[in-house]
């Protein structure tokens, strides 16, 4: 009984101190939980709002600022600047290739191919007799070639307009080969040699017209030729020399586009279509007249 009693007591005694341990606080104390907790809850709420309140009126300023900045800074007008070409006397060279049809070329086809059939009838009339081979011709081209180059002085009085006179060298051989019946090599050919002058006159595109680039634009390019001596042709059956003409032998015109500059240099692509009129009357001329005109492919440079 005693045990009994014993064990009760301190039964009761640890389920006292349990429950005294999780008993509720009194009205008063439960309010000030309450209301500190409240209070963090509406001053963290409070500084995050002043947060984003002045966040989004310094992105308001910003954006502000940033849009004045757009609408009132100056156009920087020196790009524009250094793509004109600059006003005053200018020097060019250039150099290209030339296409020209030269119909006048056809006399020496003509008389190459009578040189070819005398050594062909020959191989004809005695391959029988002896140990003879074949004559064989190599052809004239139809089409002539030059590599032509030039130099001169520019002035450009202002962005669009600018005159020029220039100097210029052309030159192109043409030669082939015959065999005849003893394969013994016989050489034919025509040499052309020209030294133009010309006027030129350059007009600039409007780059609101045609352009690929606000700070490249085009050109055109319009020139007047003369012939000065030793214009002439050289060849296997005879030559003539061009008579110099005052009045002018021909003319051209170009359409250059400036792809390239770096200060006062510039650099061109021309291209473009020329004819230029040599006429001789000189005694015994192998030609009285030809034409040095076609298709003109020009690098220039302009300093």
């Amino acid at each position: 009984m005693r045990n009994f009693v014993f064990f009760f007591l301190v039964f009761f005694g640890i389920a006292f101190s349990q429950s005294s341990s999780s008993v509720l606080l009194p009205k008063s104390s439960t309010s000030v939980v309450k209301d500190s907790i409240v209070k963090k809850t509406l001053d963290t709420a409070f500084k995050d709002t002043t947060v984003k309140a002045v966040s989004s009126d310094t992105a308001v300023k910003d954006t502000s600022v940033k849009d004045s900045t757009v609408k009132t800074a100056p156009i920087d007008t020196t790009v524009i600047d250094s793509t004109r070409i600059k006003s005053g006397l200018h020097f060019f060279i250039s150099v290209g290739a030339q296409f020209i049809t030269f119909k006048e070329g056809s006399k020496f086809r003509d008389s190459l191919n009578t040189k070819f059939k005398e050594y062909d009838d020959d191989y004809k009339t005695n391959k029988d007799s002896g140990n003879y081979t074949q004559p064989i011709k190599q052809d004239f081209e139809t089409v002539n070639l030059f590599f032509p180059i030039s130099a001169g002085i520019i002035w450009q009085f202002n962005d669009v307009h600018s005159l020029g006179l220039g100097a210029g060298f052309l030159y192109d051989n043409e030669s082939v080969i015959l065999t005849d019946k003893e394969g013994t090599i016989h050489h034919f050919e025509y040499i052309i040699k020209a030294f133009p002058v010309f006027a030129e006159y350059r007009l600039l595109i409007s780059p609101k017209l045609i352009s690929l680039k606000d700070n490249d634009y085009f050109s055109i390019f319009l020139r007047y030729y003369w012939l000065l001596p030793p214009t002439g042709i050289n060849s296997s059956w005879g030559k003539a020399k061009a008579d110099f003409d005052p009045l002018g032998n021909g003319y051209g015109i170009f359409l250059g586009y400036r792809f390239w500059e770096w200060g006062r240099l510039s650099i061109f692509g021309d291209m473009g279509f020329l004819s230029i009129n040599a006429k001789s009357s000189a005694e015994n001329a192998i030609l009285d007249s030809w034409n040095l005109g076609g298709i003109s492919i020009l690098i220039r440079a302009m300093f």
